[in-house]
């Protein structure tokens, strides 16, 4: 972490601010370090950096300023480089304020965060396996373009108000694409997050990917209806229907406005029934940022605020958003849940979802919903974005999957579209399942499998 002469910068920096009249000051430093490997049509690249930066934020009661860089934090007058004069820039943005310290609660850090980034040869022999494994589970499917990328960093933040945190985060991502057999062959693609790279399978990422690639060459719309049909209502399907967690967790992103910030208070409140619930006794919904095991885990947040679990939803009632510190007051009731993330340090901290996830049933299996199904779909991946009226309630979101009957999967079902509303489908749930998993939207969102009922499924928006 930081050293001596580092920290002593630092507070020579924050004591240089406060005499200019900034009383609010942080500073931000951080070193990190990446390998990034793609494989493409056969061709292999491999890159290794190392980058130091800082960011410095200062504010008074009327104006601020922020700045960035890469290298070691400058020091005193005459020093920052990008600056006019080499000074610190003018104060000519919007006054804020910074947070007091708060004690953060025990924390164990994760063994995995110690481990080494995954090894060049090591990357590579992943990423190659992934494509003999989805030409084993679907013959003719070709692997077009994987890439990993593995980092970790550890991060210093000092302010004028006493604040003095350190923390370290570890992250890898997974973008691959793949085509079926055919020329052109059906399209397929993954982006995906974990703690440590080496926590991605290739055998159960290929079975996915052929999955997906045998149910968008092979599959119908619902009902075997046109667009021209759908229009008038033809060819849309009602019943039960298994939203699988990629499919889950895409309607949790667009829906996040009903969630998170204060402005989500009088959005919800359209949704509430003469009970005052949002949706069904199986519906809770959680963000944590110290999730154990999450792929962003970590005691404190951009701001150096402890994180901890902020139930927003429990069984079916509306608790509270999801709040900054600065955000609660009486108009936003709640608890703040150290929920501020820096995309980045040249980005400023802003609040969001950590791990923002549908509570699962640990005693549920996902064969056991599937049997239950008497007659209706199992989705099981989106094809595009969801797109949402502007009130910010009704969706359409496009999926595929197939058809149920019996609890059995009779026919393959795509270039259908999920239709409805927040209100019908937080309502709907009838059951989650246990594998509750997540994926890189905006912050970690996750979902198990969920058994809804009142949505439709139709061949065209």
């Amino acid at each position: 972490m930081m050293d001596a002469t580092g920290d002593a910068v630092a507070a020579e920096v924050l004591r240089e601010l406060v005499r200019r009249g900034l009383a609010e000051a942080e500073v931000l430093t951080k070193r990190g370090r990446s390998r990034r490997l793609a494989l493409e049509l056969g061709t292999e690249t491999s890159a290794f950096s190392q980058e130091r930066a800082w960011a410095v934020r200062a504010s008074s009661r009327r104006s601020s300023f922020f700045a960035a860089g890469a290298g070691e934090l400058p020091a005193g007058e005459g020093a920052v480089p990008g600056s006019p004069g080499g000074t610190w820039p003018e104060a000519t943005g919007r006054p804020f304020r910074l947070p007091d310290p708060e004690a953060i609660p025990p924390w164990t850090q994760p063994s995995d965060m110690e481990a080494p980034l995954i090894g060049e040869s090591e990357g590579l022999r992943l990423l190659a396996s992934l494509g003999s494994e989805l030409a084993a589970e679907l013959p003719g499917a070709r692997l077009l373009h994987a890439s990993l990328e593995d980092g970790s960093s550890e991060s210093e933040l000092a302010s004028s108000r006493g604040l003095r945190v350190a923390f370290r985060r570890r992250l890898a991502t997974l973008r691959v694409e793949a085509a079926g057999p055919g020329h052109p062959g059906a399209g397929a693609a993954l982006y995906l997050a974990a703690r440590e790279a080496r926590r991605f399978h290739p055998k159960a990422l290929a079975r996915r990917l052929a999955d997906r690639l045998s149910v968008a060459a092979e599959g119908k719309p619902p009902g075997g209806g046109s667009a021209a049909g759908a229009k008038g209502g033809a060819g849309k399907q009602a019943g039960e229907i298994l939203l699988a967690p990629a499919v889950a967790s895409a309607l949790l992103a667009a829906l996040l406005p009903l969630l998170v910030g204060p402005a989500a208070l009088a959005r919800v409140s359209a949704l509430r029934d003469r009970r005052g619930r949002i949706g069904s006794d199986r519906l809770t919904i959680v963000d944590n940022g110290r999730l154990p095991g999450g792929a962003l885990e970590c005691p404190v947040d951009g701001e150096g605020m402890p994180c901890h679990e902020a139930v927003l939803v429990k069984e079916g009632v509306f608790r509270q958003p999801l709040l900054a510190w600065w955000q609660v007051d009486g108009a936003a009731p709640g608890a703040a849940s150290g929920c501020c993330r820096r995309a980045s340090w040249r980005d400023l901290p802003a609040p969001g979802p950590t791990h923002l996830y549908v509570r699962p049933d640990p005693k549920l299996s996902v064969a056991a919903l599937l049997a239950d199904v008497r007659s209706g779909h199992y989705l099981i991946d989106t094809t595009g974005p969801a797109r949402i009226e502007a009130e910010g309630d009704r969706f359409e979101l496009p999926v595929c999957g197939f058809a149920v009957e019996g609890g059995r999967a009779t026919a393959p079902i795509a270039g259908a579209y999920l239709c409805g509303t927040a209100a019908t489908l937080f309502k709907g749930i009838e059951a989650a399942a246990r594998d509750l998993s997540f994926l890189p939207l905006d912050g970690m969102l996750g979902s198990p499998t969920l058994l809804v009922t009142g949505l439709e499924l139709r061949p065209a928006p």
